[in-house]
């Protein structure tokens, strides 16, 4: 969800916020053990049965995005549809996979670059998909020859930090690590 003009960015994460409880109270009706109807928690933000007395949490989905660095150059794609603007890799962790092993895949499999150096940033809820984005770093190593996934993308290439054309406004994780590259800022 990318809402421009709304506001303070706050206003912003707060509907994101609002939009991912409404998501996950309509999706925790009933009991996923028993089937029967749950109901609100006097204790705590959760749903419990109260057949089975299951307890359910909001669930909370980790992605990645990630500034792969080569040099004076970023690696910039753009999504096979929908988001029109300039983005960095990024992709959902798997079950069993550390999201260190996720920025390996799938930057991997977007671009066909193997990176090393791995290192966070910082991380921001994202709602659109009920997911805490994990925003990191990493260097290319050896080949930096792209190999891209036309199915997801529709561009990717290294682009100079100069040249780097950022996305409007000021709210997302992806932007301001294009910006902080872009400015000569990364660590």
């Amino acid at each position: 969800m990318r809402i421009e003009g709304i506001g303070p960015k706050d206003n912003l994460f707060a509907a994101i916020t609002g939009k991912h409880l409404a998501d996950w109270y309509r999706d925790t009706k009933f009991c996923g053990r028993c089937g029967h109807k749950m109901v609100h928690s006097t204790k705590e933000r959760a749903m419990v049965c109260p057949e089975c007395h299951n307890t359910v949490y909001p669930r909370i989905m980790p992605a990645v995005i990630v500034g792969v660095i080569n040099g004076d150059k970023l690696l910039l794609t753009k999504y096979r549809t929908g988001f029109k603007y300039n983005a960095l890799i990024a992709g959902f962790t798997e079950i069993g996979e550390t999201v260190e092993e996720t920025v390996k895949r799938e930057v991997m499999e977007e671009a066909g670059i193997k990176v090393n150096n791995i290192r966070y940033y910082k991380s921001q809820p994202w709602g659109s998909a009920n997911d805490i984005l994990l925003g990191f770093f990493c260097d290319v190593k050896g080949n930096d020859e792209i190999s891209m996934d036309t199915n997801e993308l529709k561009y990717a290439d290294w682009v100079q930090r100069d040249e780097i054309i950022l996305q409007p406004g000021e709210f997302s994780l992806t932007n301001e690590m294009m910006k902080l590259f872009k400015e000569n800022k990364v660590e």
